[in-house]
C-alpha cells in the first residue's frame, strides 16, 4: 500500500523538459543569482516552504497511523478507535493533498512571474548591446536563450523545485522515522540502501547520456528541417530536392536511433525500479518476520516499514531525474547570465545630454576603425559635409563605405580620430538622440511582420494615416500599395516575402521619408529595383534630399552624377574624392570603374540562332 501519489516525473524525451544533463559551471554562482531574482517573492517562498513541510509530514503521519491500527486496534479488536483513527488518518490525507494543490498554485504563479521579469530583462539588455556583439551572436542562439532556457527555468521553479525538495524531505522524514520505530530493523534496511542508490546513480548516468544525445539529434534535425525550409527557394532553383531530403531522411535516422536507445532506456525504469522495490520489500518483511518471532518488533511496525520502504522508492527516483532537470536549468540560468553580464561597447558617457536638433553638418577627421584589433578597415579618413550636401561613397565591395555609416550612426565607436555633427562628438552626447535625427535605408531590407501601414509607421511611430500615404506617395510605394486587394492593411509575411525586393525597398525608403530626418542614409537604396522604377527613386529622393544632408552609397555610379562631393574608398583609405566630372576628368581610379560599368552596359549579349 503506498500513502503518496507516484512523483510528477517527465522521462521521455518528447514534451516536457528534455533532460539534458548539461550542468551549470558554477553552479552555486547561478543559484545565487537566481535566488536574487526569486527576492521579491520570499513571502510566497515562505509559505510554500510551510506547505511543503506540513504534507511531508502527512505523507509520513499516514504509514505510522497504519501500523498503530494494526498493533493497537485490529489486533486487540477495538472497532471503535479503528474507526476514530480511520477518521483522523482520511482528514490527514485531505490535508496532505489540499496543502500540496495550494502550494502548487503558488509556485505556479511564482514561476511565471519570475521567468516574465527574467525573460523582460534578458530582451530589454539585448536591445542595448552595440552591433558588434550581435556581429558575433547567431540570432538562434539568442532567442533559444529568451525561449528555451527560460522555459526549462520556469519549469523548474513551477515544479521541479517543489518536488525535489518535498522528496528530500520525505527521504530525511522515512529515515529518521524507521529509526524512531525500531532502530534493529531500520539498521538492517539501510545496509540495503548502498545498493539502490549505485543502481539508482548507474541508471541515472546513463539515461543522461541517452537524452543529451537525444537533444543533439533533435538540434541537428531542427537545423536541417529550418535551413532548407528558408532556403526552399535555392533548393528548388538548384533542383536539389532530392539531396535535401536524402540529407534530412540521414538526420532524421540519427534522432531516430538516439530517440529509440532513450525510449527503451526509459521503458526500462520503471520496471527496473519496482523490481528493487520488491526485492528490498521481501528483504524487510523477511528480517521484520524474524524480529517478530524474536518478539523485538511488533507486526504493525513490520507493516510500517515496508510501506516506507515502498514510497522510499518513489522519492528517490523522482530526485535522480529531478536533479537532471535542475542542472539544465541551472546550465540555461548560466547561459542567460552570461548574455545579461555582456556590457556594449557602444555606451554613452555618464550624463551625456540629448543631441539637439541639428542643421546637418557632419565633419570626420582622421578617423580610422578596426573591428578586431589590429586589423583595421579605415584609415585616416577626413571627409565635411555641409548641409544640405550630399556625399556619395563609391568603391569596391569590402572597402568600407557601410562602415563610415555605420560610425556616423555610432553602431560602433571609431579607433582614432573625431566625428562630429555640427560641432558636437558624437561620443559626448546621447546615441538614441543621433539617430532619431537620421533616416537609413539599409541595403538588406527588412520589414516587420503587420501591416504595410504599420510597417511605413515605424519611422515615426505617432504619424497619421495621411502623413504615412504622403510619405509612400514620395517614395513611389503608394502606386503599387494601392494595387493590392488590402492595400495599406495588407499583412506582411516573414521578412515581406509575398514583396518583390523592389517593393520592400520602396517602403523602406517610404519608412525613411515619414521619418523625415535631417541626415539621410541611402546604402544601396536602389540596388534591387528596375531601371523604370529607379528612375522613379530618384525623382523621389531628389524633392527628399532638398534641405538634409545625405550620403549615398552606390555601386550604380550612373545614380550619383549630381552627388556634391563623391569619396572614393579604396585599401581602407579615402583615395580620390571631388564631383563626378571632377573624378572623370582626372582620370584615376573613379574613371576606371566608371568606364568599366558603362563599357558593361553597352555590351550586347549574342543571340543564338
Amino acid at each position: 500500500m503506498s500513502s503518496q501519489p507516484p512523483p510528477r516525473v517527465r522521462l521521455g524525451h518528447g514534451g516536457g523538459v528534455s533532460l539534458t544533463g548539461e550542468g551549470a559551471l558554477n553552479t552555486s554562482k547561478t543559484i545565487r543569482r537566481l535566488l536574487s531574482y526569486l527576492r521579491p517573492y520570499w513571502h510566497r517562498l515562505t509559505i510554500v516552504a510551510a506547505l511543503s513541510l506540513i504534507g511531508t509530514l502527512c505523507s509520513l503521519a499516514g504509514p505510522f497511523l497504519l501500523g498503530r491500527a494494526i498493533d493497537g486496534f485490529i489486533a486487540q479488536g477495538n472497532l471503535d478507535g479503528l474507526s476514530n483513527l480511520v477518521v483522523l488518518l482520511v482528514a490527514i490525507y485531505i490535508a496532505g493533498g489540499i496543502s500540496g494543490v495550494i502550494q502548487g498554485q503558488i509556485m505556479v504563479t511564482i514561476g511565471q512571474h519570475f521567468v516574465a521579469r527574467l525573460r523582460s530583462h534578458l530582451f530589454s539588455h539585448i536591445q542595448t548591446l552595440s552591433m558588434a556583439y550581435h556581429d558575433m551572436h547567431a540570432v538562434g542562439d539568442l532567442m533559444s536563450r529568451i525561449s528555451n532556457d527560460t522555459d526549462a527555468i520556469n519549469q523548474s521553479i513551477s515544479n521541479g523545485l517543489i518536488e525535489f525538495t518535498t522528496n528530500v524531505l520525505l527521504l530525511g522524514g522515512i529515515m529518521i522515522t524507521m529509526f524512531l520505530l525500531n532502530w534493529k530493523l531500520a539498521l538492517g534496511t539501510a545496509t540495503l540502501l548502498p545498493i539502490m542508490l549505485f543502481i539508482t546513480a548507474w541508471v541515472t548516468r546513463y539515461s543522461r547520456k541517452a537524452f543529451r544525445e537525444v537533444q543533439t539529434n533533435l538540434g541537428n534535425l531542427n537545423s536541417v528541417m529550418e535551413e532548407n525550409i528558408a532556403g526552399i527557394r535555392v533548393v528548388k532553383a538548384f533542383a536539389h530536392e532530392t539531396a535535401t531530403f536524402e540529407q534530412f531522411l540521414a538526420t532524421n535516422a540519427q534522432y531516430r536511433q538516439a530517440g529509440t536507445r532513450a525510449d527503451i532506456i526509459t521503458a526500462a525504469l520503471g520496471p527496473m525500479f519496482n523490481t528493487m522495490n520488491i526485492v528490498v520489500i521481501a528483504a524487510v518483511a523477511l528480517l521484520g518476520g524474524w524480529l517478530a518471532l524474536q518478539d523485538i518488533v511488533q507486526v504493525g511496525v513490520i507493516a510500517t516499514f515496508v510501506i516506507y520502504v515502498r514510497n522510499f522508492f518513489q522519492p528517490m527516483r523522482a530526485i535522480a531525474m529531478l536533479y537532471n532537470q535542475l542542472q539544465s536549468a541551472l546550465a540555461g540560468a548560466e547561459r542567460i547570465f552570461v548574455v545579461l553580464d555582456a556590457a556594449p561597447t557602444v555606451q554613452d558617457v555618464a550624463g551625456a545630454p540629448p543631441l539637439p536638433p541639428v542643421q546637418g553638418e557632419v565633419v570626420f577627421e582622421h578617423v580610422s576603425f578596426a573591428y578586431q584589433p589590429g586589423k583595421p578597415v579605415l584609415i585616416d579618413v577626413s571627409l565635411e559635409a555641409r548641409p544640405g550636401q550630399t556625399i556619395a561613397l563609391v568603391g569596391p565591395t569590402g572597402a568600407g563605405k557601410t562602415t563610415i555609416i555605420s560610425l556616423l550612426s555610432r553602431f560602433y565607436d571609431r579607433t582614432e580620430g573625431t566625428i562630429t555633427i555640427d560641432g558636437y562628438d558624437i561620443r559626448d552626447v546621447q546615441q538614441a538622440t543621433i539617430r532619431e535625427q537620421m533616416g537609413i535605408v539599409l541595403q538588406d531590407t527588412f520589414l516587420f511582420s503587420g501591416t504595410i501601414m504599420e510597417n511605413i509607421r515605424y519611422g515615426r511611430l505617432d504619424a497619421t494615416e495621411d502623413e504615412i500615404i504622403a510619405a509612400a506617395t514620395l517614395a513611389n510605394a503608394d502606386r503599387f500599395i494601392r494595387l493590392l486587394p488590402q492595400g495599406y492593411q495588407t499583412v506582411v509575411s516573414e521578412q515581406g516575402h509575398n514583396f518583390s525586393q523592389g517593393q520592400r525597398q520602396l517602403l523602406a525608403i517610404a519608412r525613411a521619408v515619414l521619418a523625415n530626418p535631417r541626415i539621410l542614409i541611402l546604402d544601396e537604396a536602389t540596388s534591387s529595383v528596375d531601371t523604370r522604377t529607379e528612375v522613379q527613386i530618384q525623382e523621389a529622393l531628389l524633392r527628399l534630399l532638398e534641405g538634409r544632408t545625405a550620403f549615398v552609397i552606390a555601386h550604380r555610379l550612373s545614380t550619383i552624377r549630381n552627388a556634391d562631393l563623391v569619396l572614393v574608398i579604396n585599401d581602407r583609405r579615402v583615395i580620390e574624392r571631388g564631383t563626378h566630372d571632377e573624378l572623370i576628368a582626372q582620370r584615376g581610379f573613379y574613371y576606371d570603374l566608371y568606364m568599366s560599368q558603362f563599357r558593361r552596359s553597352r555590351v550586347k549579349i549574342p543571340v543564338a540562332k
